[in-house]
């Protein structure tokens, strides 16, 4: 199953012996990893990113990094990511990687001043290989399952705005003339506000997509060296991935069909 995963650390040089041990978990096809990063909390608070590799992720990883270093630095952090506007957004991100806020703070408590984390997105077959390689190193592991939440959302979000259009437009064809010119206006707005849920849904779908085919990629070349029981267990997690996208990019289609219909009226 797919995971973020942070272990925190005494020191960098503690974080960077574990972000090696990922890697030969990872060579050893014990667990995948996906993308990764070392990020550091200096005695004043300041948190920072010291190495990243987003993989299969891209830049959503080091998107969801950011948001996560501003709320880790503690309250100052987030004043500052609130007064920049960058706050929300980045608390969006993380929400659509599956990390909650809850999460964060279980991680903050740990990551005091001078310490050091791994961030990671693995998919784990199990649990054992992890906390054996981390625990010699003195690392405390936190895990969140990701979950799939953002399709969801647009979806409820492309409901709620053609529920909207079409009252709007039912109301139009009984207003008076001097009603009307408002209500158009109305309209026009919550066109638009429609067509851009649907652009966000197909930007979405696309994304999803490549980061699927990206992922199956990395299980593929895990599965050249593996076991061949291991390699069953790849190959389950490669069906998994595939099925779960295209029901997921099913009911987005569908959304958005009915929306482009609601807009070529």
């Amino acid at each position: 199953m797919e995971k973020m995963v942070v272990v925190v650390f005494d020191n960098e040089s503690k974080a960077y012996s574990g972000l090696n041990e990922l890697k030969k978990l990872h060579q050893q096809a014990d667990l995948l990893l996906y993308a990764i990063a070392v990020i550091a909390k200096s005695t004043d608070g300041k948190v920072d990113v010291r190495q990243v590799d987003g993989g299969p992720l891209g830049t959503l990883f080091g998107t969801v990094l950011g948001g996560m270093v501003g709320i880790l630095a503690g309250p100052v952090g987030m004043a500052v990511g609130m007064a920049s506007g960058s706050l929300g957004g980045a608390v969006s991100d993380m929400y659509q990687m599956g990390i909650d806020l809850e999460f964060l703070d279980d991680v903050g408590r740990v990551l005091t001043p001078g310490k050091a984390a791994v961030v990671a997105s693995v998919d784990e077959y199990w649990t054992t290989p992890l906390d054996t390689s981390m625990e010699p190193l003195g690392g405390i592991v936190f895990r969140k399952l990701r979950t799939e939440v953002i399709d969801d959302q647009l979806d409820r979000e492309i409901q709620q705005t053609q529920a909207e259009l079409q009252a709007l437009e039912e109301e139009f064809n009984t207003a008076t003339a001097e009603q009307k010119a408002q209500l158009q206006a109305k309209i026009d707005a919550t066109r638009s506000k429609l067509q851009s849920k649907v652009d966000a849904a197909n930007k979405w779908m696309e994304d999803t997509n490549q980061q699927a085919r990206a992922k199956v990629m990395a299980l593929e070349e895990q599965a050249k060296t593996a076991s061949d029981r291991r390699k069953a267990q790849i190959d389950k997690r490669i069906t998994e991935i595939q099925s779960d996208v295209a029901q997921r990019q099913e009911k987005l289609k569908q959304a958005a069909g009915l929306a482009r219909e609601a807009l070529t009226v």
